[in-house]
């Protein structure tokens, strides 16, 4: 099987931490390229995986050699480097959220479909073996029908630094950063129905803080650092309906005074049987009596298991597991809840 060529573009933590590593040792792939905006740093990259450097994504897709491209910057540009790829005849994996406006995600959206290219969006927590396992379960109907789920993602003290902060950069706050990766999970695990109304609440009462012995996760890049901007939530409570009937709810903090809860939770509840993420655990009755069944499962690497399906999917053609069309849904989602929360009033997804 030959080998595809791929390039990054945006080489901050995400990239660093999965996309380089994971696309280096892969069998099937040359990592030909890397592109950034500090140049510096795209240079520095380029001498560790043994690739060429560019200043910008433009250069990389102009000049650069490629099958295909991950796209790790932060999210206001995703869609600009996306549509551009696409136009280079590219296959893409961008990272979450797709977008953070329902006009680009609706954009990107049209494009891939009009096109014969791979889009693919970064839902990594579907590559969880738990997280699959848990699906798997729901869509084969041992559970009924799913008509209420709860998904959530909190940390105490877990504010990042960088990018992250700015509105205008990000799109948002912990909604945007982690707790797409906790509805996009259980909006899967629930087979996915049409979102109909969102009732969302944005808070920002405790950050920036000064709370002493906390980490930090700390973009690589020095975007809103020299004089950051802090003007996104803190915390973010949404209840979601579907046009099925069903509903959920999701919470999502970088800071909030409670306990620490920094693994995804979640919980589906149907009409034959009840499940848990973490504890792993089917609610069940046997013989008419209650019982609870623990899964068993290996812990896997799932963003090494996201860059192979990426990866596949390109050698192969086949649609990937989170395509543009669901990334779609996810944004639309998302602007719901930031609407609701500034009407302070429930809203229809559009």
């Amino acid at each position: 099987m030959d080998e595809k060529k791929i390039g990054v573009v945006g080489i901050g933590a995400i990239a660093h931490l999965f996309h380089l590593p994971h696309y280096a040792q892969h069998p099937f792939v040359e990592l030909v390229a890397v592109a950034d905006q500090d140049y510096d740093r795209a240079q520095q990259t380029a001498q560790q995986y043994a690739c060429q450097a560019y200043a910008s994504a433009e250069q990389m897709y102009a000049d650069a050699d490629l099958d295909a491209v991950s796209i790790c910057t932060f999210n206001e540009s995703h869609v600009r480097l996306s549509l551009q790829a696409i136009a280079a005849g590219l296959d893409v994996l961008v990272e979450k959220p797709m977008t953070t406006t329902v006009e680009d995600a609706e954009l990107l959206q049209r494009a891939a479909a009009a096109s014969d290219r791979i889009v693919m969006v970064g839902m990594s927590r579907r590559y969880r073996d738990d997280c699959r396992v848990l699906q798997s379960v729901a869509a084969s109907g041992e559970l009924g029908d799913i008509y209420f789920a709860k998904a959530r993602i909190l940390r105490r003290r877990g504010v990042p630094l960088g990018w992250f902060t700015s509105m205008q950069l990000s799109g948002g706050g912990p909604m945007m950063d982690i707790g797409v990766h906790a509805l996009d999970a259980v909006w899967w695990m629930m087979g996915m129905p049409q979102p109909d109304k969102a009732m969302g609440k944005l808070f920002r009462r405790i950050a920036p803080y000064a709370t002493k012995d906390t980490g930090s996760y700390e973009a690589r890049s020095s975007d809103n650092k020299l004089q950051p901007v802090y003007d996104v939530e803190d915390l973010g409570t949404a209840y979601i309906t579907f046009d099925n009937g069903a509903a959920l709810t999701l919470e999502a903090s970088w800071a909030v005074n409670g306990n620490q809860d920094d693994a995804m939770k979640i919980e589906l509840f149907g009409t034959k049987g009840g499940a848990s993420l973490e504890p792993l655990t089917l609610f069940k009755e046997s013989n008419r009596i209650p019982v609870d069944s623990r899964l068993s499962v290996t812990k896997n690497d799932h963003y090494k298991d996201e860059i192979a399906h990426f990866v596949e999917c390109v050698l192969t053609r086949k649609q990937p597991l989170s395509d543009a069309s669901q990334g779609c849904e996810i944004v639309k989602m998302l602007d719901a809840i930031r609407r609701s929360s500034e009407a302070n009033d429930a809203v229809t997804v559009v």
